[in-house]
């Protein structure tokens, strides 16, 4: 614990510093059939305990004493918390407490670290909520009453987990439960295990649109991080029978509109949380943008994957779907000249990071997405679709300058508003609190559902490694890699480490004096390409380098 909190309601509050998953273990003092009341939430309100978000979860802990001093914990439970209030204890005393982080056995691999305190406290705050919600299966939340396997949470945080841990045994464990979950229809089930909570999860049009493609881009970043073809080998029916789905549910137009997503009259996710629109109903009516983008990346990263496995058929039939949905979507759902006929962030994003737009309008879509994030004031707009993206939109289609201004943005909405007002988590939601600390109020005049800790927007950490830091795999399993930051928000040096099959690199960068310094090791048997300043590159073997350039 950090703080003991009398609040203003009168209520009794260990504060214990951080979001955190796990319990709380006490030295028991009380006399006989004396009891104690345990109660957990993650933020305060007004001064006082709050755990309203929570809905019907109860996070509580009850104990009587029997008289005798001991070490207390709950069992076969955890808790989400940073604030426990407590009753029944007559002399409270802080070293009688201690909070305990639990989560799966995973070896730490990675770790940045820059001049900017705020991008560093944004990487713990992704850090925290990766082992806050990796407990035997990857949840969306550790607190309130769901605690659930949302596929898609893990489809687009699976790179940014892959960085900060070796997750081999975790990831191929819950893949197999996706692959004996999956619908006879092909579509995968919203959450994993099974759990619908009130949506319609055995039903096939559920099942896709980034949600299901985890069945594809989780095995996809898996491969990536370890170079082991085995859990592509154990996946690849399972996405090809996924894909086919998405191909039935996309294929009811003509022609080329036979290859744009169209929504049914069910529940759909969409550009989930988007910021600049406040409705769920909104957040679906983009379905049609995000999910056509959707079959374009799995089918064409299922063309990757079978072209690995040696099936030379499959993967040209699955390189020309994928080039079909590019063309639809850049024809039906775009001018043809980069410019998307609804324009919001995500509607850019998604192909720009894709590559769908042809070569001649890639620079004229990049200029129309800055445009969207300007006049937005270098606020996020994008949902849990674009927002792992965004940033490599910007950045690699010449436009740093406007991802590091977005990045570094201390206004709501913001990774950094997070930081600014005291998160030590992310966030499911960019509104979860307003300046003065205080949860938004939903149409119903009562607090909105939402958790503090939700790592889907955390997964922001794969620029941070990849050019923030500049590492990334250019072959599976980082055999070869490059070395190539991209500097830009006032960041004058970086450091970190990636931990790989053939061993840890280390990286680091620092610009002082007009000059700009990089050193790396590589491990043996890996070779990794530093890109200087000037675009000028440097092949290196294994070993320890230090490079420097004009910055």
């Amino acid at each position: 614990p950090v703080s003991l909190i009398t609040t203003k309601a009168g209520e009794t509050v260990i504060d214990f510093g951080q979001i955190m998953s796990g319990w709380v273990e006490f030295y028991c003092r009380e006399k006989e059939g004396g009891e104690v009341f345990f109660q957990f939430g993650e933020i305060l309100q007004d001064g006082n305990f709050y755990n309203e978000n929570l809905r019907s979860a109860k996070e509580e802990y009850r104990y009587i004493s029997n008289g005798k001093e001991r070490w207390v914990r709950p069992h076969f439970t955890f808790y989400g918390f940073r604030y426990m209030k407590v009753t029944g204890i007559t002399e409270l005393r802080l070293e009688d407490f201690i909070g305990r982080v639990i989560y799966s056995e995973m070896e730490r691999t990675g770790k940045i670290t820059t001049s900017n305190w705020k991008i560093n406290q944004l990487f713990q705050n992704a850090f925290w909520g990766q082992i806050g919600n990796f407990l035997d299966v990857p949840t969306d939340c550790p607190q309130r009453d769901e605690r659930m396997g949302w596929t898609g949470d893990i489809a687009v945080f699976s790179p940014t987990a892959l960085y900060n841990f070796e997750l081999s045994r975790f990831l191929e464990k819950w893949l197999r439960d996706v692959k004996a979950e999956q619908l006879p229809t092909g579509g995968i089930p919203n959450t994993v295990p099974v759990q619908g909570y009130g949506f319609p999860a055995t039903m096939p049009e559920m099942a896709v649109d980034w949600w299901g493609d985890a069945c594809v881009l989780v095995p996809w970043a898996l491969y990536e991080a370890t170079g082991s073809l085995d859990v592509l080998r154990m996946m690849y029916p399972t996405m090809q029978k996924y894909v086919k789905a998405c191909c039935f549910w996309a294929g009811f137009g003509i022609g080329k509109h036979r290859y744009i997503w169209h929504t049914p009259s069910v529940l759909h996710f969409g550009d989930w949380v988007a910021p600049d629109v406040p409705k769920m109903s909104q957040w679906q009516a983009r379905s049609k943008y995000t999910a056509t983008a959707s079959l374009c990346n799995t089918s064409g990263t299922l063309a990757k994957i079978a072209r690995i496995l040696g099936k030379t058929e499959d993967a040209a039939k699955y390189k020309e779907l994928s080039r079909k949905v590019a063309d639809a979507y850049c024809s039906v759902l775009a001018d043809g000249n980069g410019k998307t006929k609804e324009e919001f962030q995500t509607a850019y994003v998604l192909p720009l990071y894709l590559n769908m737009f042809p070569e001649n309008v890639k620079a004229k879509a990049a200029e129309n997405l800055v445009k969207l994030v300007e006049k937005n004031d270098y606020k996020i707009g994008t949902g849990f679709p674009g927002t792992p993206y965004i940033l490599f939109a910007l950045a690699d289609n010449g436009h740093a300058d406007t991802a590091y201004k977005m990045l570094l943005n201390t206004q709501y909405p913001s990774w950094l508003y997070e930081v600014r007002v005291g998160a030590t988590t992310v966030w499911e939601r960019w509104d979860g609190l307003d300046e003065n600390g205080e949860c938004p109020i939903g149409d119903d005049g009562t607090d909105m559902m939402i958790s503090y800790n939700h790592y889907a927007s955390g997964a922001v950490g794969a620029f941070l490694y990849r050019r923030v830091l500049g590492v990334e795999p250019t072959e599976a399993g980082y055999r070869k890699f490059k070395f190539a930051p991209v500097v830009g928000g006032g960041i004058t040096e970086a450091e970190g480490k990636v931990g790989t099959p053939y061993g840890v690199i280390k990286a680091a960068w620092k610009i002082a004096d007009g000059e700009m310094t990089m050193t790396v090791a590589v491990p043996v048997g890996t070779e990794c390409t530093v890109v200087l300043p000037s675009g000028e590159e440097k092949v290196l073997g294994s070993g320890e380098y230090t490079v420097t350039a004009k910055a």
